[in-house]
This record gives C-alpha cells, sequence and structure tokens, in this order.
C-alpha cells in the first residue's frame, strides 16, 4: 500500500467486507461516535467519583456461571484448563456485590465488557457491549437516584463537548443538558399499555421492545419499577407489602428502551438459597451441565457475614449512547459493532 494510507484506512482494506465501513471506517459519524462516546464515559465517572463510589479495577472477563444474568442460555463459553466450562461475563454484580460490604462507604463501580451470544442482528442487539455497574448499601430509592445521576451527568458531558458532533446526527445538545427521569410501577405500565394498542398484556408478562417504545413515547426517560419476582434474576428482594414483586426497575430511555436493570439485593441467607432453587435460572444451570453448587462461594458468604442491605445496577452503555445520538438503530451508535454477523 501507498506509504501516505493512514493505518486506519490499511485496516479498513483488510478487513472482511462484512466489517468495512461498519467498525472502522474513518467517516465523520464514526469518529463522532468514538468522541462521543469519551464524554459520555467521563461525565458517568464524574458523578460516582463526586457520590463517593470506589471504582473496581481488573474484574474478571473469565467467570463462572455467577457472571450471568437472567439468562444462562445467552453465555459464551470458554474451554478452561483440565475441560473446565468457563464463560465470558454478561455481569460482574455478584462479585462486586460482596465488595460494597467490605469497603468503607460502601459504594462501588466498575467497567466491563458484557458478552451476550444473541442469535438475532438486529438494530436492538450486540454481542458485546460495556457495561458501567454500581453497587452500594443502600435501597432501591437512592439507587434511582444514582442511575439517574450517572445517565444526566453522562448526556450533560456529551453536550458540554460535544457539540459539532451531535449536530451530525441531528441532536441539539440542550435537549441533553436536563435530562429527567419519571417514575411508574410495573403494575401500572401494564395498565396503561393496555390502553395503548396492547390489550391482551397481563401481569407477570415481560416488557418487550415495543412496550418499552410506546411507554418513552408517553413519558419519556422513566424507571418502571416493582417487576414480578418469576420474570427478574433470582437474587432481587421481594417487596415488604406485595410479595408477588422485587424491589427492582429498569431504566427506559427514548429508542433505546431497557438501558439499564437494576434492584435491591436479597441479603437473608435462607431466603437467597430458596429464590435460588425455585428460579428459572437454576433450570438454565442444570440445561448446561452446571450445579447449584456452583453458587456455593456467594451463598456461603451470606451465612458467614452479616450482610447488610445493598443495591446495583448494570447500565447498558451502548443503549445510553443510542438515547444521546437520537438514533433507532444501535449499530449507528458504537465505535466498533459486534454482533452475529460481524467480527474483526
Amino acid at each position: 500500500m501507498n506509504d501516505n494510507t493512514t493505518l486506519a484506512q490499511q485496516m479498513v482494506a483488510a478487513a472482511p467486507a462484512a466489517t468495512r465501513n461498519v467498525n472502522l471506517s474513518t467517516d465523520p459519524k464514526r469518529m463522532a461516535v468514538i468522541k462521543v462516546w469519551d464524554a459520555m464515559f467521563r461525565g458517568a465517572r464524574k458523578y460516582v467519583e463526586s457520590e463517593g463510589f470506589v471504582a473496581i479495577h481488573n474484574m474478571p472477563h473469565i467467570v463462572g456461571v455467577t457472571g450471568a444474568c437472567e439468562n444462562t442460555d445467552t453465555l459464551f463459553t470458554i474451554d478452561w484448563y483440565d475441560g473446565k466450562k468457563m464463560f465470558l461475563p454478561q455481569s460482574n454484580q455478584l462479585y462486586i456485590e460482596m465488595l460494597t460490604q467490605a469497603i468503607e462507604g460502601g459504594r462501588v463501580y466498575g467497567e466491563i465488557q458484557s458478552f451476550r451470544k444473541e442469535m438475532k442482528a438486529d438494530g436492538r442487539r450486540l454481542a458485546q457491549f460495556s457495561l458501567f455497574e454500581i453497587e452500594h448499601i443502600g435501597d432501591l430509592d437512592e439507587l434511582l437516584g444514582h442511575l439517574s445521576g450517572i445517565v444526566a451527568s453522562a448526556s450533560r458531558q456529551v453536550a458540554q463537548d460535544c457539540a459539532k458532533e451531535l449536530e451530525l446526527f441531528g441532536r441539539n445538545p440542550a435537549d441533553l443538558t436536563n435530562v429527567t427521569f419519571k417514575r411508574m410501577t410495573y403494575d401500572a405500565a401494564v395498565e396503561l399499555l393496555k390502553t395503548e394498542g396492547f390489550p391482551e398484556l397481563q401481569f407477570g408478562d415481560d416488557l418487550v421492545a415495543e412496550h418499552e417504545g410506546r411507554l418513552t413515547e408517553l413519558m419519556g426517560p422513566m424507571f418502571v419499577t416493582h417487576y414480578p419476582e418469576e420474570i427478574k434474576f433470582f437474587n432481587m428482594k421481594n417487596n415488604d407489602e406485595d410479595s408477588r414483586v422485587v424491589n427492582s426497575s429498569d431504566l427506559l430511555l427514548p429508542l433505546a428502551g431497557e438501558s439499564a436493570g437494576s434492584a435491591e439485593r436479597e441479603f437473608d441467607a435462607d431466603k437467597l438459597r430458596e429464590k435460588l432453587m425455585k428460579s428459572s435460572m437454576l433450570e438454565g444451570l442444570l440445561r448446561q451441565g452446571m450445579k447449584l453448587e456452583d453458587f456455593n462461594w456467594y451463598l456461603d458468604f451470606h451465612k458467614e457475614h452479616d450482610v447488610k442491605l445493598h443495591s446495583g445496577a448494570g447500565v447498558g452503555m451502548a443503549r445510553v449512547a443510542q438515547f444521546i445520538l437520537g438514533q433507532k438503530d444501535i449499530r449507528d451508535c458504537v465505535p466498533f459493532l459486534i454482533n452475529r454477523d460481524n467480527v474483526i
């Protein structure tokens, strides 16, 4: 190649056809996405650092099954030493939960790459994305305050630093300087959606993209709280007044939909084991040849320590970027696109 050819251009030329002008293109929009992500993360970090959260570095990217979220079927498997099955992480939640009990102040955060074996390559799903996770000693209400702060600070930083980049996507920085969030319970959201074109929706159904899209059209950025226990991660704490639901929330953002999952964590050892035993997650474990004993380290910690009420969340930063950029397709909102059809 000509010596004047840039490294990025050489990489594009050498890449498979499916990746060209997707991952490595130097077009202005792709460069703008990179700058927006830089500002977005600086804004998110600025908030948590101002609130006394301690960053946890070098978190595991090779994990046991405890690195899964609700659906163990979407785990990427790794052949470990001596034939032991390991996985790429979807979350480091259970690991940093433990640290809230030991670190002074009880507030921690971390940034990982989350891996999902998504079988579709569309405008909503990625096989790899950045996850910004927080855990703290405290309840759901306090947690939602922190989540609001993270997303608002990330949006504000982009508005401040990336006016030219936002203009390429038709976004007005003024719309991102004071992002606010409404709240609605899952039960109320179901009843509202029944009047908005989804009459078949019932309590206990999971909310899908179409439901989330309609809610955000009506409400803007919002938290839907107190989901049914059966459709959420096993360790979410049941509500004291309505045991059918857990003290949980999903952050819904316009165009992006569900962008963060959050909840109070059950901290009673006996209740925690009982919840795991009856969970759909355990069924997924057994299907993959794993055992209940894979969770012993986590369950034993709760037996052996005086664990305090704690709460946490994982923020999908690609979805936050999609909201900030105002795009319908998440594939236009990430510096590197990794999905079923696209890998370098």
